[in-house]
């Protein structure tokens, strides 16, 4: 058993207690902005790379400038042009690591500028929630003894939440006349280690999976297909269409940003419903997630169409990474990684990695020993192979999966002989399922 402290964010809506405290919150936000355009000219100018040579530009010149406010404003506000401009030197260095020929096309990325900002960085120092009269109140120290007063509007899943939590550093939205706070909390969980798991491959239009009950001596092949390729595809077809058809600039710019918050929520719709599946059939069945290494999701170089490099480049991995991997230790599993370089042109049987095993899409054949099956699914028992739980064999047509699991049976709560029942559909998008046996190594 491990103790993990898992952190998330809650999205709370915020109702001013007084009118001079929405104004006084206008000016602190008007204040900040500046702060950060400020140094953000300053690291611009110097180029700034550490914080701590931000600290000795920005910080006693912006504490002059700005002496009502409270100094950890002044500090968040040149961390965060700070992380701009860091932002814009990777994307600086990716563009002159480009090929000579690819460079002379695409133009260099800009430098970062602040503007239309709506959101105020709060340290953890300049701000706290106390219940009073049974209601929420957020407490600002704008400085100065100032103090800004929120009710904050509470639903249950928040307050479930927040009982025996940690708060962080968070963060206030002004969009427009609402106000929303965006409190970053942290608790402490208790991983275990199970003997069943759930092993998953990662693709652009499913996530394939292979559950290994080594209590019910069985293991199911199953893939959770979802339309988030669909989504990329069409909203970068709306993108086109726009830039091509609309001719003033600022009415370009708010069409292409607006379908661009679309097409973000439905995504993050899409691969949040994911995550809650899987995490309910390993609940189920008290097995841990083993899924790739993330660094290996990734595979530079890819000689494809451009429609098919901006589909596999745009699928959000990291986020669907850190979806699952909170998911899973919220309910005290833990996530192992393994090798997933290679995983979907190796044989399972015996090993023989060739890009020709590949045939199609869902096809695979190894050109060594003969070995036929789904393509989406070799990659889910390559993993197992490489998770050192055993290995793949193959008897007269039929898969086993020979295991190096010893010792006594561990009786589970609920371990169904059909198919998981989480395993359903996802917006109308079918879920293939099939079975394999385990024959377990004595």
């Amino acid at each position: 058993m491990t103790v993990k402290t898992i952190e998330k964010t809650i999205k709370l809506k915020l109702i001013p207690l007084t009118r001079s405290n929405k104004v006084q919150l206008i000016s602190l936000l008007n204040n900040y902005t500046l702060m950060v355009k400020e140094a953000l000219d300053i690291i611009i100018k110097n180029d700034v790379r550490s914080r701590k040579r931000a600290h000795e530009l920005c910080y006693r010149g912006l504490r002059d400038k700005y002496p009502h406010l409270h100094n950890k404003f002044v500090q968040e506000a040149y961390k965060r042009a700070l992380a701009t401009y860091r932002s814009y030197r990777k994307l600086l260095n990716k563009w002159k690591r480009l090929p000579e020929k690819k460079r002379k096309k695409i133009s260099p990325p800009t430098l970062p500028i602040v503007e239309d900002n709506r959101v105020i960085e709060l340290h953890i120092d300049t701000y706290k929630l106390d219940r009073r009269h049974g209601f929420l109140v957020l407490t600002v120290s704008k400085g100065s003894g100032v103090y800004l007063r929120f009710l904050v509007m509470e639903y249950g899943y928040a307050r479930r939440e927040l009982d025996g939590t940690k708060l962080g550093n968070s963060k206030i939205l002004v969009d427009g006349d609402e106000i929303y706070l965006l409190l970053t909390i942290r608790r402490n969980v208790e991983v275990y280690v199970h003997r069943n798991k759930l092993f998953i491959d990662i693709n652009e239009d499913s996530v394939d999976c292979l559950l290994v009950n080594y209590d019910k001596n069985e293991a199911v092949l199953f893939s959770i297909r979802h339309d988030n390729r669909k989504i990329r595809t069409n909203y970068r077809r709306i993108r086109k269409s726009i830039q091509r058809k609309v001719k003033y600039p600022k009415l370009r710019d708010k069409l292409l940003a607006k379908y661009g918050r679309r097409e973000r929520k439905r995504v993050e719709d899409r691969l949040k419903k994911i995550t809650t599946m899987l995490t309910e059939i390993a609940r189920e069945h008290n097995a841990d997630l083993v899924r790739e290494n993330l660094k290996d999701l990734r595979l530079n170089g890819r000689k494809k169409s451009r429609q098919l490099n901006y589909r596999l480049s745009t699928f959000p991995y990291r986020m669907f990474i850190e979806y699952i991997d909170y998911k899973f230790n919220e309910c005290g599993l833990s996530v192992l990684e393994a090798e997933a370089k290679g995983t979907s042109i190796t044989c399972p049987i015996c090993g023989y990695v060739d890009k020709k095993n590949r045939i199609g899409k869902e096809g695979f054949r190894c050109r060594r020993c003969g070995f036929i099956f789904n393509a989406q699914y070799v990659a889910c028992l390559n993993l197992f192979s490489r998770s050192n739980d055993g290995i793949v064999a193959n008897r007269s047509g039929r898969l086993f999966l020979i295991t190096r699991k010893a010792g006594s049976v561990v009786p589970v709560n609920v371990a169904p002989n059909e198919p998981p029942k989480e395993v359903r559909r996802l917006r109308g998008k079918p879920v293939q399922v099939s079975k394999i046996p385990i024959v377990s190594k004595i």
